[in-house]
């Protein structure tokens, strides 16, 4: 992940400070569809723009309106923050119900939560202790309890509390404190460290995706999915995707019954697909067994992308990468999990360009890719099991920063 991070050119745009627009959601919970219950539908899309050195955060309807250009941006540290944004700001996986804007600084190693209808900061948490931890996501598990994946492992732990990294720590929200750590190493490790990435809640468990890569990103090991009781913060199962690297971006299915999990391969070598694709997981059974591998990268030719959502029950989007000195761009793709079908959605015109993607089935009805080559935020109708293009939406004409990332709110 940091690897590929670092191969994207970094492009000198620069936050101009614009005027912070708070967001006012649209009535009736969702714009543009009626489906689905309006209390359990996002309202919107949170899009993080960034050139990897500033970052904007935009909001979107789920039908393709901006909402605000820019709530909060790197230009100033508003009241509520130590520091100003870094250019490496993600959202989480999964909405969060308590209906606060978080946001991930990876680069500052904190959590941020902000109310949309004032733009104002809330409260701000670092999750370093006395390292850089590199959080990668944030779940909600309980009114005023959440946790945090912390990809990074500390070299000298044992200077302060929760200082051990490659773990999952507890939030008190309310208190807005780290009350424990949950440990994520596995007797059989060695040196590779367990790099926790998404988390999901399904079935009353929480899933963590562990990459499982060494400290100087020369070793990859199989990946692994672990499992956590959030009630008890005890580790509950561990489930190895044999053959399969990095395994970091999860999905669920809209009835909840079947996961996907995006396989992109390992970075020490990029030059094939093996060891990337895409697994489906049966999250009706405890623990979890799998349903099938579609080596979706073999039949596009490239490594599976770390984003994934489900359209529908059967249909999912993701993106692959791109290789620039192959001149090879990203592709957005749709997979058919019924019958493994894959094809191509989008091509993206340049590699490294294709951010997350978010898709409401039964809630507007939508699909959106932050598209950073497009420099806009390209949304889909879902009508009959597959995708029509809508639009390609300017998120911050007045920033101009491309999208990269996308949330719910």
């Amino acid at each position: 992940m940091v690897m590929r991070r670092s191969m994207v050119p970094v492009l000198l745009s620069l936050v101009c400070g614009c005027n912070v627009s708070p967001v006012t959601m649209p009535t009736g919970g969702v714009d543009g569809g009626t489906d689905g219950g309006a209390g359990d539908c996002p309202s919107a899309f949170v899009v993080t723009d960034s050139d990897f050195m500033s970052t904007n955060v935009s909001v979107v309807s789920v039908a393709g309106k901006v909402l605000s250009g820019s709530l909060i941006s790197s230009a100033a540290a508003p009241p509520g923050l130590t520091q100003a944004l870094s250019g490496d700001v993600v959202s989480p996986t999964t909405r969060s119900p308590s209906g606060s804007l978080v946001l991930i600084d990876r680069g500052n190693s904190a959590v941020i939560w902000v109310d949309p209808s004032t733009a104002k900061v809330q409260k701000e948490l670092s999750v370093s202790t006395g390292f850089m931890s590199d959080p990668q996501d944030y779940l909600e598990v309980a009114p005023g309890k959440a946790y945090v994946t912390r990809y990074d492992t500390n070299a000298t732990p044992g200077k302060q509390p929760f200082d051990e990294g490659g773990d999952v720590v507890v939030v008190d929200t309310e208190k807005n404190a780290i009350t424990a750590s949950i440990s994520l190493v596995e007797k059989d490790d060695g040196t590779l460290q367990p790099r926790p990435d998404h988390m999901l809640l399904v079935g009353g468990q929480v899933w963590v995706s562990l990459e499982r890569i060494d400290a100087n990103f020369a070793k990859v090991g199989d990946a692994r999915i672990g499992g956590i009781d959030p009630k008890t913060d005890k580790r509950t199962f561990t489930l190895d995707l044999n053959m399969l690297q990095e395994c970091g971006g999860l999905a669920v299915s809209p009835s909840g019954r079947v996961v996907a999990v995006a396989c992109s391969g390992p970075e020490v070598d990029t030059s094939s697909p093996m060891g990337s694709g895409i697994v489906l997981l049966d999250a009706t059974k405890d623990p979890p067994v799998e349903l099938k591998r579609i080596p979706a990268a073999m039949m596009l030719g490239a490594e599976i992308g770390p984003t994934l959502a489900f359209a529908s029950e059967t249909l999912l989007v993701g993106y692959a990468f791109g290789d620039t000195m192959k001149k090879r761009n990203d592709i957005a793709y749709t997979l058919d999990t019924s019958n493994g079908k894959v094809e191509k959605l989008v091509d993206a015109g340049a590699a490294f360009t294709l951010g997350d993607v978010r898709c409401t089935p039964g809630c507007g009805n939508t699909c959106a890719l932050a598209d950073a080559n497009a420099n806009g935020l390209r949304i889909w109708q879902i009508e009959g099991g597959a995708l029509t293009a809508k639009a390609t939406v300017k998120v911050d004409p007045s920033v101009g920063l491309p999208p990269r990332g996308l949330g719910e709110l």
